[in-house]
């Protein structure tokens, strides 16, 4: 052992004085294949952290979430209502609890600037069905569900940090939460994320508080489970769906057409295409490193060429064939070995830009970190690339004919086979290049089509911001309802303000909130049906902000209060669904089962989903006057680049009230491009891997051809005396390198036909059947092949014949 130890060591250096001596070559492969490394560890690290870290929770395969679900009224994942989840609570067996919680936000003033604060008020056991404890104090108690001595907190690091300089005497100290005092009793684990929440508190299911909460058509609630030991989701599901079917039979008026519906929290927060799009990821990235190693063997190739001479001496003197390999594969190694040092610093870049990357719809992306499962990674594709670049050109190498070489000396060009070999590793590597590139302009293609859709409005110059008022100072519908009657009138007002108007939420965003609708005078039969559509409200001149057309009636008057008759305006699908054979102007019906009926006064264009993949929903929309809720999303349209108001808008807000605080202030350009972000993230990954492939291909193709030239000079110059001119050598050359790059395109696109087939089923939008990239692919690659090609074949031109037959 020690001796072959010693041999080795002489080897690395021997090896090291080679790659010494040859900088050029040494250099140009440790980048190329760097990159390779660098981009496979750093989508590796990507994977690792989204798809095969496990959730930080304890038995995370134990925990699931429910919904309930509606598949006739198209609402697979539903919230669930306050009296359905008290029975399932009581009726089933097989959860160790089941627990459930409510999106909320809060004000917290005094400490500081006001913040908007976005939290969960969550039941007792939330935490506990987690099993995740806090970092200092203890969670809720039992009894501090009740109304009364509900005003305690949980609070998270992040927040602890940022506002609190993470004070530990914070801890059973009060914090004003819309203007009331909570008690904060413990702060969670710096780890700890559920929901992207900061805040929880308890949450109160009391219908003598809020009689709403009675309504089994009231669903709201988000529910979360932790099984048994030894309970499969299976066995779950089955008891779930009985209980359901039971409430179904009880309460047929509120629970007809509704089941239910449990994922595990790993399908729910890492769903099946987000775990796709990462594997796809990972596979172009492994096209790019293949790319990379063939160029690398390429020139390895070319150096065991020259060295031919070399290794016959060496044979000669006594070193077997198995010695030479094991030189040459030490050579290749200790490449791969500083590649995968520089391609190791290239992910700690690439890791720390995908972390700030923002794509909010990627699941723990901006968790993205390097570990020990990701050192191995890098030190598994270090060693795997050195032999799959090494081995081919170590084994022709090491295996001379000694007389053959010995007699040839230096004049050898490398032989039939090696040449092949070469030209087999150039069509490689455009196959490769081309199915990558194919792949890289269809998400393209996808990113654009996606943003082009006509979601109903218009986008542009539009700058959104939120405002929640808390119920302590802002207790009355009336007073709410003033509150931003004025700040839509002073917001008017602004200089490069068009007009201003607010609704619950964002347009074209996926809401909770609907509503079983009944028509007045059904003649048609659908009230059977029991279908529901999306809820919103509105502000007077909501629609004409927004840039939605009105087609017909009109839309809410400015003078709408809840003492009023209540008025609607509705979609053009709503108005299709319920009245299909009249105008829905004039008719009459109400959304769930506490509401009067209203009269529709307007029929506005459908908003489709920001997921173009999905219809517009039919939805209605309630005068704000009427509802009254505490917290809008602020729209304004402006005649300019709405970023240059920001500062201003939030100034509007602090005139009427400079304790109340203005959270979310993005353009709506903004909110969109944040809906495509995976698609984006995926297209501008591939388009890199793409870029770097096509240069790679390029310097492959340009070193083959090079080398068959630089080989072929006597045979040119010959070709020359004999009256072969300049056109006729330029001809050859070029025709002997492009049918590798033919050969390659014409299989990479036949692969790309494949994989796209492939790639359509985990990319939603991906069209397969876009003829564009396929075409532009090859088009660039036979341009790129052309150039490569030419530049040689040029130099082949200036050969001087006579010098040629001189020397020859």
């Amino acid at each position: 052992m020690a001796q072959f130890l010693e041999t080795l060591w002489r080897d690395c250096l021997y090896a090291a004085r080679t790659l010494r001596r040859h900088r050029a070559f040494a250099f140009l492969a440790v980048i190329t294949l760097a990159l390779g490394i660098g981009a496979s560890t750093t989508i590796f690290s990507a994977l690792n952290t989204v798809v095969l870290e496990p959730l930080p929770y304890h038995d995370p395969d134990r925990l699931v979430r429910l919904w309930e679900s509606n598949l006739g009224q198209n609402r697979p994942e539903n919230p669930v209502s306050v009296p359905n989840f008290r029975d399932w609570q009581s009726q089933q067996t097989h959860f160790e609890q089941l627990a459930a919680s409510e999106l909320t936000t809060f004000n917290l003033t005094g400490s500081g600037e006001p913040q908007r604060i976005p939290a969960l008020r969550i039941t007792a056991n939330l935490i506990p069905t987690l099993q995740v404890a806090p970092m200092l104090g203890r969670s809720f108690l039992p009894d501090e569900e009740t109304s009364g001595r509900d005003r305690v907190a949980l609070m998270s690091y992040a927040l602890w940090q940022r506002q609190f300089g993470g004070d530990p005497a914070l801890l059973n100290k009060t914090i004003q939460l819309n203007g009331e005092s909570y008690m904060v009793v413990g702060i969670m684990p710096q780890r700890f994320q559920f929901l992207g929440r900061d805040l929880w508190v308890p949450l109160v299911l009391d219908p003598a508080k809020e009689p709403w909460r009675a309504d089994r058509a009231n669903r709201n609630l988000q529910v979360f489970g932790r099984l048994k030991p030894h309970v499969d989701i299976g066995q779950a599901v089955s008891e779930m769906n009985v209980i359901a079917a039971r409430l179904a039979e009880q309460h047929p008026n509120e629970n007809t057409g509704w089941g239910l519906r449990v994922r595990t929290f790993y399908d729910w927060i890492v769903p099946e295409e987000v775990r796709w799009s990462m594997v796809a990821l990972f596979i172009f990235v492994a096209l790019l490193l293949l790319i990379a190693c063939a160029n690398v063997a390429n020139l390895l190739l070319v150096r065991a060429t020259t060295r031919q001479q070399e290794m016959a001496i060496r044979g000669a003197l006594g070193a077997r064939p198995a010695r030479l390999l094991r030189q040459l594969l030490v050579e290749s190694f200790l490449l791969a070995g500083l590649a995968g040092l520089l391609g190791l610093l290239l992910t700690y870049w690439g890791v720390r830009l995908i972390a700030s990357s923002n794509m909010q719809n990627i699941a723990r992306l901006s968790e993205v970190h390097i570990d020990t499962r990701v050192l191995g990674f890098s030190l598994a594709v270090t060693v795997i690339t050195g032999l799959i670049f090494g081995l081919a050109p170590a084994w022709w190498g090491a295996n001379v004919n000694l007389l053959d070489k010995l007699k040839e000396g230096a004049r050898s060009d490398g032989g039939r086979l090696n040449h092949r070999l070469r030209s087999l590793l150039v069509v490689s590597e455009v196959t490769l290049a081309a199915a990558l590139l194919v792949a890289a302009g269809l998400l393209v293609r996808t990113v654009r089509r996606l943003q082009a859709v006509d979601l109903g409005f218009a986008s542009e110059n539009l700058m959104t911001m939120q405002v929640s008022l808390p119920s302590t100072k802002y207790g009355q519908v009336e007073q709410r309802v003033n509150f931003f009657n004025r700040l839509l009138e002073q917001l008017r007002t602004v200089p490069g303000v068009v007009d201003a108007a607010a609704s619950e939420s964002v347009p074209a965003a996926d809401g909770d909130w609907t509503a079983e609708i009944t028509v007045e005078g059904d003649a048609t039969g659908i009230n059977e049906a029991r279908t529901s559509a999306a809820a919103h409200v509105a502000t007077p001149k909501y629609f004409h902000t927004l840039g939605v057309p009105l087609l017909r009636g009109r839309e809410f008057t400015a003078d709408h209060r809840d003492d009023r008759p209540l008025e609607f305006v509705v979609s053009e699908s709503f108005a299709r669904r319920y009245w299909p054979n009249g105008d829905a102007i004039g008719k009459r019906f109400r959304p769930g089962n506490n509401n009067p009926f209203g009269t529709v006064v307007g029929i506005v264009r459908d908003v489709r989903n920001m997921n173009p993949q999905r219809e517009a929903p039919p939805a209605f929309y309630f005068p704000y006057g009427y509802v009254g809720m505490p917290g809008l999303l602020i729209v304004v349209r402006t005649t300019a680049a709405p970023e240059s108001l920001s500062a201003t808008l939030r100034a509007q807000v602090q005139q009427i009230d400079s304790e109340q605080p203005v959270y979310n202030v993005r353009t709506m350009r903004e909110i969109l491009a944040n809906a495509t972000s995976q698609h984006r993230f995926q297209a501008i990954l591939v388009n890199v891997f793409g870029f770097l492939a096509l240069l790679l291909v390029a310097g492959g193709i340009y070193g083959v051809v090079s080398h068959a030239v630089s080989q072929r000079t006597r045979e040119i110059g010959v070709r020359m005396a004999l009256g072969a001119n300049k056109r006729d050598i330029l001809k050859m050359v070029i025709s002997q390198g492009m049918w590798q790059v033919l050969l390659g395109l014409f299989l990479g696109l036949a692969g790309s036909f494949v994989l796209t087939r492939w790639l359509s089923s985990s990319v939603a939008g991906l069209s397969p059947n876009d003829p564009l990239p396929f075409i532009l692919v090859s088009f660039l690659l036979l341009i790129v092949g052309l150039v490569a090609c030419y530049l040689p074949a040029r130099q082949a031109t200036k050969v001087d014949p006579a010098a040629v037959l001189r020397n020859g």
